[in-house]
């Protein structure tokens, strides 16, 4: 009678091959449905607090040399850092030292303290002072400052008071060596309309070197700045919000590939109302009251976010006829969203749209003004081809040791060991560790490794 054992070995060392495979197969999807940290460059898409408000930021970085909680902790303390030179919430911050002095020579403060107090002096110059940074005790006054909300508008007298702690011509800032200095003791500096715009250009610029990024997006409290592009080739993709839309849509999405950065400004979440009144947090210096007109967003794009921020908040004051007539003639490219009786208008400057000509409403994203990313196609036909290789190299590999050696499987041989050759022998004796089964005791239990 002719031995068919041989071919019975070869067909369940054949088996336990292709088991052996199929678990290295889904060893590897499984790995490259893992992020990008687990390899020589990750991604990561990370979240938190600052200036009283929320980030986020995607970011890849060199995943040698980095790991995702140092981006984390590069993003926290650079935020924590600029708060304490620039924030009104904390006392001891160089800018409330500096509003708490009474004198009124050079005050000395950080670099970029002074960076951004002169950007905001030159944007409330360019502006006619429709931005200006020195509103801060009327922005207080009316209940949208450090000092709390409030439920009646103030006084006539109070907010005479406040007016005369105004006016931007009052402070100067000088970079080199960088100092503060006011004509007047009590002016008080608020940067909150340009602070958020310039952190997020920092944090950005900040990991481009330190987390050795090759593309970076981050959004504070809706200033979005971004930097390089993704690995995909796909752009950044922005979502502008129509404000109080019920079904939540997005009037504009802002594909961005140059670096640039979006900054918005509207009244529509930043309010109080009494007696039927609506006032917003966005303060018109020329009339110490909040704006009256019915613009309920506006978002500029800049090469900056910082500038960006403050523009925003110039052109949110202007209202919608002289903000976009103003943006038109300065070149600036900006959104304007009104409210009308027919609803929501848009008005777009033509600096928009030669960057931008897609006007599509869509879902909006689960925050506003935040990136609606797309999975990365191309990466995942990577590890599709990748799994593949894997899984032919891993059985091919193992069936030429096995065939050459011509060794036992090792192992119970599990279900394989009850199939039988045309003589009625199993393949028992081909197992270097045979289950009870083979061996004639199926009620003797297998050993379970403790785990």
């Amino acid at each position: 009678m002719t031995n068919v054992m041989p071919s019975l070995a070869a067909n369940l060392r054949l088996l336990t091959l292709l088991r052996i495979g199929s678990l290295c197969a889904v060893a590897v999807l499984t790995f490259a449905g893992t992020s990008h940290a687990d390899y020589a460059v990750g991604e990561a898409k990370l979240s938190g607090r600052t200036m009283g408000t929320t980030w986020h930021a995607t970011v890849d970085y060199n995943a040698h040399d980095v790991s995702e909680g140092m981006v984390q902790g590069f993003i926290d303390e650079r935020l924590v850092e600029i708060n304490k030179r620039m924030s009104t919430y904390d006392p001891e911050s160089e800018l409330s030292r500096f509003n708490s002095s009474e004198s009124t020579d050079w005050f000395t403060v950080s670099e970029e303290t002074a960076k951004v107090v002169a950007s905001a002096l030159d944007t409330a110059k360019r502006t006619d002072g429709q931005f200006d940074p020195t509103v801060g005790p009327l922005v207080n006054l009316w209940g949208f400052g450090p000092d709390g909300r409030r439920k009646e508008p103030p006084s006539e007298d109070d907010i005479a008071a406040a007016k005369a702690r105004m006016g931007y011509a009052k402070v100067e800032a000088r970079l080199d060596p960088p100092a503060l200095r006011k004509s007047q003791a009590d002016v008080y500096l608020d940067l909150s309309a340009i602070a958020k715009g310039y952190a997020a250009d920092a944090v950005a610029e900040m990991l481009y070197d330190a987390a050795q990024s090759n593309y970076v997006m981050v959004e504070i409290g809706g200033e979005i700045r971004t930097l390089g592009v993704k690995t995909s080739g796909d752009p950044w993709r922005i979502g502008i919000e129509r404000p109080n839309s019920n079904a939540r849509m997005i009037s504009h999405v802002v594909e961005i590939t140059n670096g640039d950065a979006i900054a918005t400004s509207g009244d529509y979440r930043n309010y109080f109302k009494t007696k039927g009144q609506r006032y917003s947090h966005t303060i018109d210096p020329a009339t110490s009251r909040p704006v009256t007109h019915n613009l309920a967003t506006v978002s500029v794009r800049c090469p900056t976010c910082m500038e960006a921020d403050a523009l925003a908040t110039a052109l949110s004051v202007m209202g919608p006829e002289k903000g976009y007539a103003w943006a038109t003639d300065h070149n600036i490219a900006a959104i304007f969203v009104e409210r009308t009786e027919q609803g929501f208008r848009e008005q777009v400057t033509p600096a928009w749209k030669k960057l931008d000509t897609s006007f599509e409403p869509q879902a909006a994203p689960k925050s506003p003004t935040t990136t609606a990313q797309e999975p990365e196609k191309g990466n995942m036909l990577t590890y599709l081809v990748i799994t593949i290789v894997v899984f032919v190299l891993a059985i091919t590999g193992m069936a030429i040791g096995v065939i050459v050696s011509n060794r036992r499987i090792k192992g119970t041989c599990g279900g394989i060991s009850n199939l039988q050759g045309s003589d009625g022998k199993t393949a028992c004796e081909l197992c270097s560790n045979p289950s009870p089964t083979c061996t004639g005791n199926p009620e003797q239990r297998e050993p379970v490794e403790a785990s």
